[in-house]
């Protein structure tokens, strides 16, 4: 009798390695399946900012030839208006006759984005001389922390709707609306 207990013993002991053995390499394909989930997730991501900073890129260097093309047209307009004698009153304008205190609303809107730009400069020029060093990163999920949505965050940071939100997305702050 106790030969047959010992042959069942060993049979169950000979199973239950079995499927040890089996679950072992079931979990290190899990593994290595995360594991590679993981790099695909980096590698997508590292070519979506390097999309996003090759589409910057771009643009400024749109940004500049449009400020060149309007700088070449101011010049062209004065070389052919013609020479009109000074006027005393001219020179006492106001501050509401002055083209920087006309009304952002009456701007075209590729003027308002080189404004826009120029203001994203001088507040990033700013923050160095004063010794602030938050990143635009940093402002964004500040912002969206706050509660503001992307569309706000966008505006106040003078910023593309898109570019805050795939900037949210990747750091985990924004949810899926689907």
């Amino acid at each position: 009798m106790s030969t047959i207990l010992w042959i069942a013993s060993f049979m169950l002991h000979g199973i239950l390695i079995y499927f040890v053995i089996i679950l072992y390499t079931r979990l290190g394909a899990f593994k290595e399946a995360e594991k590679n989930q993981k790099q695909l997730l980096e590698e997508t991501e590292n070519t979506l900012t390097a999309f996003l900073m090759e589409l910057k890129d771009e643009n400024e260097r749109l940004v500049s030839k449009l400020q060149q093309a309007g700088k070449h047209d101011v010049q062209q307009a004065e070389k052919h208006r013609p020479a009109a004698p000074e006027e005393p009153a001219a020179q006492d304008k106001t501050a509401a006759d002055r083209p920087e205190a006309k009304d952002a609303d009456d701007l075209p809107l590729h003027i308002e984005s080189m404004i826009d730009e120029v203001e994203r400069k001088e507040d990033v020029l700013n923050q160095e001389q004063t010794g602030e060093s938050v990143s635009f990163e940093e402002k964004a999920v500040a912002l969206h922390e706050e509660g503001y949505s992307p569309e706000d965050i966008a505006r106040r940071l003078k910023s593309g709707k898109t570019e805050i939100e795939l900037l949210l997305k990747f750091r985990g702050k924004l949810k899926n609306d689907s």
